[in-house]
């Protein structure tokens, strides 16, 4: 997926009254303009990602310096439009990272469990991350995550850190990778 990521809570004017979908509430305005919430492509991440089931994804960035907070919130806020529960987590520093393991290793036990379910389903969380080249620890986080994302700025990832960020998180944890203008 390419594009650039809206700044975080704001979306991207819809071009045409007929692509808003049907019941949104009227505060999805901005300027007078309706606005999309997330922008098409991460609708289309959404969806994609959806063809396997999660409960917690991690978003990596591929180099130091990058950050996945404003894709965390661009795909929760498709979720909320779909009416999914879903939250973002961002391990602030070192000593976030092992409740932030322990939360998303307790919503995955919920799924795994056997025997009778809640009639609602638990949240999702995206947690966003700070590379793990600069910051390994968050590899605990990545550990415990259902799903893992790489974001790679085109033009700003540098290939080195990038095969050591997969390195590090492994290959067959990756789902996919996100290029962001």
């Amino acid at each position: 997926m390419r594009g650039k990521p809206p700044a975080e809570g704001i979306g991207q004017p819809v071009p045409h009254e007929s692509l808003v979908v049907a019941g949104r509430e009227p505060d999805l305005h901005e300027g007078g303009n309706r606005v999309d919430p997330a922008g098409r492509e991460y609708q289309e991440l959404w969806f994609a990602l959806a063809r396997v089931p999660w409960r917690s994804l991690a978003l990596v960035p591929g180099d130091s310096g990058a950050s996945a907070k404003d894709i965390a919130a661009s795909l929760a806020s498709v979720g909320r439009v779909l009416h999914e529960s879903v939250s973002t987590l961002v391990p602030g520093d070192i000593l976030d990272y092992v409740p932030a393991a322990e939360l998303l290793l307790s919503i995955g036990a919920t799924t795994k469990a056997t025997g009778p379910r809640a009639v609602k389903p638990p949240e999702k969380i995206i947690a966003a991350l700070p590379s793990v080249v600069s910051d390994p620890l968050g590899l605990q986080v990545v550990a415990a995550a259902d799903m893992v994302v790489i974001c790679v700025e085109i033009g700003r990832t540098r290939i080195s850190s990038l095969r050591r960020t997969i390195e590090l998180v492994g290959r067959e944890r990756i789902a996919g990778c996100v290029l962001i203008d």
